[in-house]
């Protein structure tokens, strides 16, 4: 099953945010904590939090960070 090429912007958004964030969540985690028994349980729910605010700011500041971008690049 594919989805409509109408749905690309979004599935990116999607898995770039999923996978930025668990990098980002990840290292913030360890830094803030080290690595105690229940270092998994609170790198996923800071994942979780965060991601929940990322994937929908991506969705909504993508089309302005498009615009922006094509005007300080040459075409």
């Amino acid at each position: 099953m594919r989805l409509p090429k109408k749905a690309a912007p979004i599935l990116f958004a999607f898995f770039l945010t999923m996978v930025m964030v668990l990098v980002v969540t990840g290292v913030t985690t360890l830094l803030n904590v080290g690595v105690p028994p229940d270092f998994l349980g609170r790198w996923l729910t800071a994942w979780l939090i965060a991601w929940a605010v990322a994937f929908p700011t991506a969705i909504v500041w993508a089309p302005w960070a498009r615009k922006i971008v094509a005007r300080l690049t040459q075409a």
